[in-house]
């Protein structure tokens, strides 16, 4: 609840009898500890993708800044206006692109996670057109993928070699390059959309193997979220970006407690909403807060008024169902029917797998 990353802020919030300084170094443990990244996280992104697999599991990559000279390259899946944190690398540098093998390495641990026969479509900005990693895609997976590219990138058309945007567009239209070379060398083949919607003020050119230019436009438009995602960890939540933390290792380790922490303030976003109680903590007549802010603020409240408080973070694919919430801190436990897919989010804890983890070390 400190909104810090700093771990000597982070120990002053946690309620218990022992003292703070002990608890700062248990952290420090934890981050310093060989401790295996994807043997802890990686069961819990597993189940986060079986649950929605029931739609098309739509992943995003993007990187940030944290720590002290680290960067993150997130890969996660979309989820209302949200991106779920799935995997992650964490390596020393500079906001930039990174290369095409590392985008590589980030897929690598998500493909191994994803259910059988799901359908996946992975989105990217510019940073992720690289042709190393389009070849990768197109030979070990059957994903669809929409990513943004520069103007400036050159494609092949028949005899035709020029840059994308010298093809005329007009503001309003969308123009499709089917099966064309990607670069001066054309070593992937693949279909071209240039997008000019009448809000922008310049057109967008993404590279992707859908077929249809609109799908594809449609699916890009969503790639913003992971975005949001990035701003709850920093800014508006859990300030990353000032831990003290140097070593990408330590950091990836960090980023445990952080995502997970974020995935439980969804779920409890979505208690709030299931069990009507969004008056407590937003306005009385709409709803405001996104599903991580209502989460935050109602935990905020919750420890304020002292009230008894059950965690439940897990996922259902169910698009309906009926269950009883035990959230004594609302009252009595609440039962109630869902009737939107979105709201089919909730079940009962897993995050107890992460508390005994902890307590063990």
């Amino acid at each position: 609840m400190s909104r810090n990353a700093q771990l000597s802020a982070m120990s002053s919030e946690i309620p218990s009898e022992t003292k703070e300084k002990s608890i700062e170094m248990r952290m420090r443990r934890w981050v310093k500890d060989e401790i295996d990244v994807e043997a802890v996280y990686l069961p819990f992104a597993r189940q986060i993708l079986e649950a929605l697999s029931h739609l098309p599991l739509v992943l995003v990559m993007d990187g940030s800044q944290a720590g002290r000279g680290c960067m993150v390259l997130m890969v996660g899946v979309l989820y209302q206006k949200r991106a779920l944190p799935i995997a992650w690398l964490v390596y020393k540098g500079k906001k930039g692109h990174a290369s095409g093998e590392r985008h590589i390495q980030a897929l690598e641990k998500v493909l191994p996670l994803l259910p059988e026969g799901s359908e996946v479509v992975l989105l990217g900005d510019a940073e992720y057109d690289t042709t190393e990693m389009i070849a990768w895609v197109e030979k070990n997976t059957a994903w669809q993928y929409v990513l943004r590219t520069s103007p400036q990138i050159y494609v092949q058309s028949g005899q035709t070699n020029q840059p994308i945007r010298d093809y005329l567009l007009e503001k309003g239209q969308v123009f499709h390059l089917h099966e064309v070379g990607f670069t001066k060398t054309g070593e992937v083949t693949l279909n071209v959309v240039a997008w000019w919607a009448s809000r922008y003020e310049e057109p967008i050119f993404l590279v992707t193997n859908m077929p249809n230019a609109y799908q594809a436009c449609r699916y890009y438009r969503r790639r913003f979220r992971i975005e949001t995602f990035f701003s709850d960890q920093k800014s508006r939540g859990f300030n990353i970006h000032k831990s003290h933390l140097s070593e990408p290792a330590r950091l990836s380790r960090m980023l445990i407690a952080a995502c997970l922490a974020y995935i439980w303030m969804i779920c409890q976003g979505l208690q709030v909403i299931a069990s009507n109680s969004t008056a407590l903590i937003d306005r009385n007549e709409r709803i405001d807060k996104s599903l991580f802010r209502l989460g935050l603020d109602w935990l905020k409240y919750a420890l304020k008024q002292r009230l008894d408080f059950q965690a439940q973070v897990c996922f259902e694919a169910a698009p309906r169902f009926s269950a009883s919430f035990p959230i004594s801190s609302l009252g009595n436990p609440c039962s109630c029917t869902v009737e939107k897919p979105e709201l089919s989010f909730l079940l009962e804890i897993f995050a107890n797998k992460f508390s005994n983890l902890c307590n063990k070390r």
